[in-house]
């Protein structure tokens, strides 16, 4: 490796919005696609003169002297990426975050704050995008502009691990995508807030919701919808991480909401559905959709909470009551006469596993089960939910009734 930088350094970090995603769509081509955009990157950091420190899976890490070298390649980057000819289902949507600091060299490696503020400025992006420190602009202002581009100003975030705001700017080119969501890794001092969106036709249902969670230090909502058109669009708008979507609601009821809004398989949020007791057949049309739980509208404060929480986290929820009732609609409805093909990529280990999943059993129940660690059944649930392509727990339920795996 060349001699790295000393100093005063702009690092550069990128990573593909949606990887995993990514991964499940493309199977065996997803190898190829990430190659191709591991070849761009480079081509264009080698271009802007720039040092490649490390490259895990599809992240970067680089390094510039300067900070216009490194903006310069962001761009060519984002052009490169642009105008490449993905597969239909497989578009690469890279983000990059840029900071200049300071940071020692060991053993071949940087270390210090300047190298995390960089990896946390890029984590706060979405695809596309190229976001900068204030310390990245500022030094940009005394070198000669960089013609077709400007630098709009995001205001300061408080990102993860760092205590103290951090102003960002966001690159604009006139041939690049400007219009984006609102950044994502935002936190204070006591942790990172989930964003929420509520999305029910009756103000004082939400109003109540809103009050209770309000009350919570780690939550934010950030919007509210009173149909399901308004909640697609709020959540496009608003990018929050969980929506709690009322299922029956003017114009487009939730479960058609929640199946337009997840069909693309590129939408972050969760959706966890508001029910009360006299809606069960709208349960499992709802998880077929892409729900990744269920809340009863009385349900006690702490529990909705937990639930969201729980969402957030990447767990499912579904109220034992009315997994009881998902559970009993599956029995009515008689399995796929073909097992899906996806199933023969599974091996035993991993069947059992589902089947362990379908029954509604934890991790740490499934551990138990199979006399196995609870970090073995998590790899395993990984695996399967990759396998079959399948967003959580919950469509693993859905996926394994119908099937005809249980």
């Amino acid at each position: 490796m060349a001699e790295l930088p000393s100093g005063t350094v702009t690092f550069l970090f990128s990573d593909i919005e949606g990887s995993t995603e990514l991964l499940r769509r493309l199977r065996d081509r997803y190898g190829d696609v990430l190659a191709e955009h591991q070849r761009l990157i480079r081509d264009a950091v080698e271009e802007a003169g720039g040092t490649e420190i490390d490259t895990q899976g599809d992240s970067f890490f680089v390094a510039f002297r300067k900070a216009r070298d490194a903006v310069i390649a962001a761009v060519t980057a984002q052009r490169a990426l642009q105008a490449h000819d993905w597969p239909d289902e497989g578009e690469v949507r890279v983000r990059i975050g840029i900071h200049t600091g300071e940071a020692s060299v060991s053993e071949g490696r940087y270390h210090g704050l300047a190298v995390h503020r960089a990896k946390r400025i890029c984590d706060a992006g979405h695809g596309g995008q190229i976001l900068l420190s204030q310390t990245s602009h500022h030094l940009l202002e005394d070198e000669e502009e960089l013609p077709g581009c400007s630098l709009l100003d995001l205001g300061t975030r408080r990102l993860k691990d760092f205590d103290r705001p951090v102003g960002i700017y966001q690159l604009k080119a006139a041939d690049l995508p400007t219009d984006f969501p609102p950044l994502r890794a935002v936190a204070d001092a006591e942790g990172e807030h989930l964003r929420i969106l509520i999305a029910d036709d009756q103000a004082l249902v939400r109003a109540g919701f809103r009050m209770i969670l309000d009350a919570e230090s780690d939550i934010e909502v950030v919007g509210e919808a009173s149909s399901g058109q308004e909640a697609i669009d709020e959540i496009r708008r608003l990018g929050p991480d969980v929506v709690l979507m009322d299922v029956r609601m003017p114009e487009m009821d939730g479960i058609e909401a929640t199946r337009r809004l997840l069909a693309d398989g590129a939408t972050p949020t969760k959706v966890v559905m508001l029910t009360t007791f006299d809606m069960d057949e709208y349960v499992y049309e709802a998880l077929r959709a892409g729900a990744s739980g269920f809340l009863l509208k009385d349900v006690p404060p702490e529990q909705l909470v937990d639930g969201i929480r729980a969402v957030g986290s990447g767990e499912a929820l579904l109220a034992p009551s009315i997994t009881k009732r998902v559970i009993e609609e599956f029995v009515r409805r008689p399995p796929a006469k073909e097992p899906p093909p996806e199933l023969a990529e599974l091996t035993d280990r991993e069947l059992e596993v589902l089947k362990q999943v379908a029954r509604g059993l934890s991790n740490s129940e499934i551990a138990a089960e199979l006399v196995v660690s609870e970090t073995t059944v998590k790899t395993h649930v990984s695996h399967i939910l990759m396998k079959l392509e399948l967003r959580d727990r919950v469509q693993a339920v859905v996926f394994a009734y119908e099937s005809g795996v249980v």
